[in-house]
């Protein structure tokens, strides 16, 4: 039996839905707008959704389907509409739809499209859980030992349900090890929600971790499902924990030891299930030294812990993971197999990778960008703004001729980048502190870390 929720805000069309469905034991569920179907999918995780296109005012599903896509939801959806256009319905397809049906729906097309989504959607989880260890294991390039022992701790930390915090530089790869122990896990099945808290503002990491109802602060025009709610069953990967307040490390706290939670402007008290991976590039021993983390919230986290190497530290792996990206980008843009030329290979190596792997993938989609057959080293060193070894740092960014001259925009913009960049490191991957340092807002500052390529 499974669990289908039906989304329209015409009662007579649900209640015609789930008479054509009625014959098939399954456990119906309904939801008049976006939100309350939202809030199901956190309370229920159904097997199928059938989802209405239009809704009133003027709404359609299109950006709910880009919400839940974000979200990483993976639900089998049914689109169901009557007036939709055929580029509504091939955009509902490419963000994730299973099929797309035409009202009116005979009970005959809506029984069999139904079944088929179920049969697909479970020999879809039969084969990524027969797939998840050499998945996991394939996702990660490297085989340096600290690469091979992050490896074996994903398959060894995702069989148990314990919390797991990873620590390590800016830009390592701790989303990637994240994933990896969720699809590793029993929750595999159920979401996996992402809350990066350097990209949000202090003022709002609450309302995003638990939720707010309308009128609950200036600005809360409508109620919002919190993020931990939303995960019920399933994983909640909180990036850069160490950026949160005192006050939300309190609540935060309060949540991991009793599994409740209480929705800002409300009295009530609700118990949700979710397993915590929680990742920094901080030193949290430093921080509870300087009173900006709570001790006992630190405890509850380390309880299993990964620790990345930065990627200068692995060098063994640069080359692999290039070669990776490479192909990558190749595939991704219709463009032949780059080679790569043992020059190249050399400054790849000698490189000291501040943005670790995250500017080692930038670095590999501007090459396959910038070059026609091969990548040399003189377009790697061009790439990460050095020149040879003999060069002067006053040298460095000074073109040789006419043709190398840039426009003043996009001087400042590399200029300033490599400050960026640069700031960030003296604050030990903190973005809280190196805005700090640079005068800025802290959001401010991840907008243009993300503008550099940097996050």
């Amino acid at each position: 039996m499974a669990s289908i929720l039906i989304v329209d805000d015409e009662k007579r069309v649900r209640d015609g839905i789930k008479l054509s469905l009625s014959g098939l034991a399954h456990e119906l569920h309904e939801a008049e707008t976006l939100e309350e179907c939202h809030a199901m999918i956190g309370r229920l995780s159904p097997d199928l959704i059938l989802l209405d296109v239009h809704f009133k005012g003027g709404a359609t599903c299109i950006p709910f389907l880009e919400r839940l896509q974000t979200e990483k939801v993976q639900i089998p959806l049914l689109v169901l509409s009557g007036a939709a256009s055929a580029k509504e319905a091939a955009e509902a397809m490419k963000l994730g739809a299973y099929d797309f049906l035409e009202k009116p729906i005979s009970a005959d097309r809506l029984r069999v499209s139904v079944q088929n989504a179920l049969n697909a959607s479970k020999l879809k989880a039969k084969t990524e859980a027969a797939t998840t260890e050499k998945n996991v294991r394939t996702d990660i390039i490297g085989d340096s030992p600290s690469i091979q022992k992050v490896k074996d701790l994903i398959n060894q930390f995702g069989r148990r349900d314990a919390k797991v915090l990873i620590t390590g530089d800016t830009g390592t790869g701790k989303e990637l090890v994240a994933h990896g122990i969720w699809r590793a896990s029993t929750r595999a099945a159920k979401p996996f929600i992402l809350i990066n808290a350097a990209a949000i503002p202090e003022t709002l990491i609450e309302s995003e971790l638990f939720g707010h109802q309308k009128g609950a602060f200036t600005g809360a025009v409508s109620n919002q499902l919190g993020k931990l709610e939303m995960a019920d069953g399933g994983t909640v990967f909180l990036d850069e924990i160490g950026e949160l307040s005192l006050m939300a490390q309190s609540k935060l706290l309060r949540f991991l030891e009793t599994g409740e939670i209480q929705v800002l402007g409300s009295n009530k008290i609700k118990i949700c299930d979710v397993r915590l991976i929680a990742a920094t590039s901080r030193d949290l021993p430093a921080e509870i030294r300087a009173g900006r983390f709570r001790e006992d919230l630190y405890f509850r986290l380390n309880v299993a812990r990964i620790e990345i190497a930065a990627l200068r530290e692995r060098r063994e792996d640069i080359l692999p993971i290039f070669a990776h990206f490479v192909s990558s980008v190749c595939l991704r843009y219709n463009e032949p197999i780059r080679l790569v030329e043992e020059s190249a290979k050399s400054a790849l190596l000698n490189y000291p990778w501040p943005g670790n792997v995250r500017e080692l993938r930038n670095v590999a989609e501007r090459s396959v960008l910038l070059s026609r057959d091969a990548i040399d080293r003189k377009l790697i060193l061009e790439i990460v703004g050095q020149q040879s070894p003999a060069a002067t740092e006053a040298d460095v960014d000074l073109p040789k001729s006419v043709e190398e001259v840039l426009h003043l925009k996009d001087y400042r913009k590399k200029a300033e980048s490599r400050y960026v960049a640069h700031v960030l490191k003296l604050a030990d991957g903190s973005v809280t502190k190196a805005a700090q340092i640079l005068g800025v807002d802290r959001s401010h500052l991840h907008q243009k870390l993300k503008d550099f390529g940097l996050v």
